[in-house]
């Protein structure tokens, strides 16, 4: 078999997309794994400059990255370079690879073989592990680490004012011992919709505890602050009166933070007031 031919099985043969560009820039050859992965028959690419593979936003990067691994022979032992990078499909998506970049001289000239292996799968790993380590597993909603991480990010770049909300689930225990704990775990999920539905987007609402939620909504002004145990009331009142069955009702506390005052402080203040509203509702 002629070393042509047998480069080119071995090529069309490997499990990873394969691109070959020369000093110039141009795409010489392509395997049938990178028409696959980025949609593209490969007479489209051979000839075209391999910035068509490059985002906008990954351009300034992609220049620096030709000059040092393209071109010069002395490269060559530069090779095994590991880029996490994103490419551009046929369709214009985009697809986050691995590109490894190895410089060679073949018949007087000088070229770079980028490797690229696909991440979809692997980002999809880490954000649902990265999900599960920063959210309740119950509700969906943030969990106390997430919490407490944004509570100090706050304190130390704000933006201020940052309200600080706490409910407390009343009746959850009533709920579990008469009705179980699957009834229990309804109820929650329940009160997480309604909390939800009551803060902005950029608002983080999580569940802290067994029966407790807590919310930090910052940069608020402080007629939107005032308002916002009206908001979640009235939302409450919505939920109940459409929901045939055990009513929510929530124990609620809120403290702000001014500028200067530490987040952690306007938690024990909502807590404290929380349990006061906790205690009348208790006793009526």
């Amino acid at each position: 078999m002629e070393l042509d031919q047998f480069a080119h099985a071995l090529l069309e043969a490997a499990p990873d997309a394969v691109l070959v560009v020369d000093a110039k820039g141009a795409i010489v050859r392509v395997n049938a794994q990178l028409e696959v992965l980025l949609g593209y028959p490969r007479e489209e690419l051979v000839g075209q400059p391999v910035e068509k593979l490059v985002p906008d936003s990954e351009r300034h990067h992609h220049a620096r990255w030709r000059e040092r691994y393209t071109g010069a022979p002395a490269r060559r032992r530069m090779g095994g370079h590991a880029l996490e990078v994103k490419a551009v499909r046929r369709d214009g998506t985009e697809v986050p690879v691995e590109i490894t970049l190895a410089p060679v001289s073949i018949g007087g000239g000088n070229f770079t073989i980028a490797v690229l292996r696909d991440l979809s799968d692997r980002r999809k790993l880490e954000e649902h592990l990265l999900f599960l380590s920063t959210h309740d597993a119950l509700t969906g909603l943030a969990n106390r680490s997430a919490f407490d991480e944004a509570l100090a990010r706050l304190d130390e770049r704000g933006p201020h004012p940052v309200a600080v909300v706490m409910a407390d689930l009343d009746g959850l225990k009533r709920v579990n011992d008469e009705c179980g704990h699957a009834a229990g775990d309804a109820l929650l999920r329940r009160v997480a919709t309604v909390l939800k539905s009551a803060f902005r987007a950029t608002d983080l609402v999580a569940r802290i505890g067994g029966d407790e939620f807590a919310v930090l909504a910052a940069g608020r002004e402080a007629a939107a602050i005032q308002s916002l145990a009206a908001r979640v009331q009235a939302a409450i009142d919505v939920h109940n009166a459409g929901f045939e069955g055990e009513p929510l009702s929530i124990s609620l506390g809120i403290a702000v933070a001014d500028t200067g005052v530490p987040v952690a402080s306007a938690l024990q203040d909502a807590d404290a007031r929380m349990y006061t509203m906790k205690r009348a509702h208790h006793g009526r």
